[in-house]
């Protein structure tokens, strides 16, 4: 791969700032900006960014991590939402991607490139991103834990924006203007839930992220999430349903890596390291391997960056 650079180019925004571009509902945003900062600026002028995600922690380290919680299901991820970004390779030049358009089609998809790839390839300095309407709030409709409802819901007209099913439960959120959340109100109990609830935005955030929670994160086919979650036996879960992605906390590493594996899955453990959570990695099979060895060396040929995560044992 070749890449070249623009010399002597500025982030499109300083450190600490937001260019919110209201009437285009996007904004560009410097990567050291908390995204509870992010959201507090957008709800100014309604709009939010509808992303799950430590609301401390900078929208660069989120998008490096490709940490998006379940809101995916209803919005997409990361991936989806970016429209450019900025970064410095190992030699520190600056290098820009995408831009504050929808539809951008030269060259390199560079931006997504950027998603959880964790500062091996580059560090972020800027991001520009979608953003939406923000929702006047939310209705939480909770059904028996039955996984496969959700595959009925997802084709219908009370297509949930996210979904978590739990040992208890399927609990699934709706969010959106009044008129939105009446509608919702009015045509799910034709889906005889449990238990159907009108609350605030705040609400429906804080109890994604106390339910998206844990430390170990494994990904496996959809139809199999009750399967694994059998044989990992974890203390405490939430999953995906429709993504296959189960968060919990092991009582048995062992048997939660054994159970991933058993289903053709995968699944990644939080290590705790000075009182930081660090995930583990394993190198991926030859050719992949070799490939990424390869964009590395592109992106960052003086070897300054974060290494691949199979050179070294833990990243941050």
């Amino acid at each position: 791969m070749d890449l070249t650079y623009r010399a002597d180019r500025d982030p499109l925004v300083p450190p600490g700032g937001i260019d919110h571009h209201v009437a285009d509902l996007s904004a560009t945003i410097a990567a050291d900006v908390p995204l509870a900062t992010v959201q507090a600026q957008l709800a100014r002028h309604g709009q939010w960014i509808p992303i799950d995600g430590d609301p401390r922690l900078p929208v660069g380290q989120l998008v490096e991590t490709n940490s998006s919680g379940p809101l995916r299901l209803g919005y997409g991820h990361w991936r989806d939402l970016l429209l450019g970004a900025q970064f410095t390779n190992g030699r520190g030049q600056l290098i820009t991607a995408g831009g504050r358009t929808v539809k951008n089609v030269a060259g390199y998809d560079l931006t997504k490139f950027m998603v959880g790839q964790r500062g091996v390839f580059g560090r972020l300095v800027t991001v520009t991103t979608r953003t939406y309407k923000r929702p006047a709030g939310a209705v939480l409709a909770t059904f028996a834990p039955q996984p496969k409802l959700i595959h009925h819901l997802l084709p219908s007209p009370q297509r949930p924006q996210w979904a978590l099913l739990t040992g208890k439960a399927l609990l699934c959120g709706y969010v959106g203007d009044e008129r939105t959340l009446s509608y919702y109100s009015n045509t799910l109990p034709e889906w005889r839930p449990a238990q159907l609830a009108k609350r605030t935005l705040e609400q429906d955030i804080a109890h994604r992220a106390e339910l998206w929670d844990g430390d170990f994160r494994a990904s496996v086919p959809p139809a199999k999430v009750m399967e694994f979650v059998e044989h990992a036996r974890p203390t405490d879960w939430a999953a995906d349903a429709a993504f296959g992605i189960v968060m919990g906390r092991a009582a048995d590493a062992g048997a939660v890596r054994d159970a991933a594996g058993r289903l053709s899955g995968s699944v990644t453990f939080a290590v705790d390291i000075d009182g930081v959570a660090r995930p583990w990695y394993a190198a991926p099979a030859a050719p992949q391997r070799e490939l990424l060895e390869r964009l590395k060396r592109s992106f960052d040929p003086d070897n300054t960056l974060a290494p691949l995560p199979w050179q070294r044992d833990r990243i941050a």
